[in-house]
């Protein structure tokens, strides 16, 4: 008798829920009731209050045949609470709808998903091109992800979520050698001590195979290194990470964000790979260092130039060149206003104003030959 008082909106509001409490109190349904329900609820569902309609997604959340149609039609609800059951615990929702959920957020919903029993590989890429840094390391936080290397490629045009969750990418071992050595400079020391393990097999691996190598060469001339050491000796951090930057033929920001990382393992593979000697490299690092680190913390840098092979650093400092030189996306988003400084940090400050190191004519040799 209710359901044939108030307005007509009203009344197919009611019809529709009172609909959907019969259907899934029913233990199972043939294809003619499916078929029926998923009718009604097209046609009445786009008039079924916000009240009400949120109430049928509780309903057929956890339901058991329900219709897909009424599934993705809730999942695409304007109120993010409504969409929020069926694409929190739905099992009738295909991979397309929770990567078109994905697309369409909000960011709270995603978080929803990412918290779903299970999630297959074209879901979990979906996820690294929409989601936010919080719900990736949600995501990653599950341990039982496949990370293809699609969603890698695809995080890759994301740096300011890339750079935040390369050592959580590290740490799950997820990470190819190639992009570990490209994402060295983000890394922490368990992740710098991996790339460079994997660059040292690869050496060996070059070695056995008698492979000549073809990229940054360590043959550099005297002025440049005399120029790189007396820039750091000279108390010019910024000159000295212009130098660092043409020496090796590193992005400027590059080059200032290695002078400016407080681990130091950055700055041992540049002089490892610009062949300095053992002498030098350790003024340097004490000049650079000695008031910011304490005596162990420089020793162990001085260990790890030791034991470092000049290929294994060549190997890494490559794949930073061939970094710089692909496409960046964002990269001219987060370039500064023209009336503030390019750079901040220590090493940043007046980097673009100093001239480069005054070489040789024939010191282009010196350099990243492949």
């Amino acid at each position: 008798m209710s359901l044939s008082e108030g307005s007509g909106g009203s009344r197919k509001s009611r019809t529709l829920l009172a609909a959907c409490e019969l259907y899934v109190s029913m233990g199972s349904h043939d294809r003619t009731e499916r078929a029926i329900f998923a009718e009604l609820a097209r046609q009445l569902l786009p008039e079924t209050n916000t009240e009400d309609r949120r109430r049928i997604s509780e309903l057929l959340a956890t339901a058991q045949e329900a219709p897909p149609e009424t599934l993705r039609a809730l999942a695409r609800d304007e109120d993010p609470v409504v969409a929020a059951p069926i694409l929190a615990a739905s099992e009738g929702l295909s991979d397309c709808d929770l990567v078109a959920a994905l697309g369409r957020g909000p960011e709270g919903l995603r978080r929803l998903i990412a918290a779903r029993p299970a999630l297959s590989e074209p879901v979990v890429t979906a996820f690294f091109s929409t989601a936010d840094a919080e719900t990736l390391e949600m995501l990653l936080d599950r341990g039982d992800i496949s990370i293809s290397s699609d969603a890698l490629l695809v995080l890759e045009n994301r740096p300011d979520v890339w750079r935040r969750l390369a050592p959580r990418l590290t740490a799950l071992k997820a990470l190819p050698a190639s992009l570990l050595f490209a994402s060295f400079p983000d890394l922490d020391h368990a992740g710098r001590m991996e790339a460079i393990a994997a660059a040292e097999t690869r050496a060996l691996a070059e070695l056995a195979r008698k492979k000549k190598p073809n990229t940054l060469q360590t043959a550099f001339k005297p002025a440049v290194l005399h120029d790189l050491v007396a820039a750091a000796l000279s108390g010019g951090v910024a000159a000295f990470a212009a130098n660092l930057a043409y020496a090796l033929a590193l992005p400027a920001d590059l080059a200032a964000q290695i002078v400016d990382d407080t681990g130091g393992e950055t700055l041992v593979i540049c002089l490892r790979a610009l062949g300095l000697k053992d002498e030098d490299a350790a003024r340097v690092l004490v000049r650079l260092y000695g008031a910011k680190r304490s005596l162990d913390d420089l020793r162990s840098l001085l260990a790890l130039f030791d034991r470092l092979t000049p290929r294994a650093a060549t190997i890494i400092v490559s794949a930073w060149n061939e970094n710089a030189l692909a496409p960046q996306p964002d990269r001219a988003i987060a370039q500064a206003p023209s009336h503030t400084p390019q750079f901040s940090g220590a090493a940043r400050g007046d980097t673009a104003l100093k001239p480069r190191p005054a070489l040789p004519d024939n010191a282009r040799k010196s350099r990243r030959t492949g």
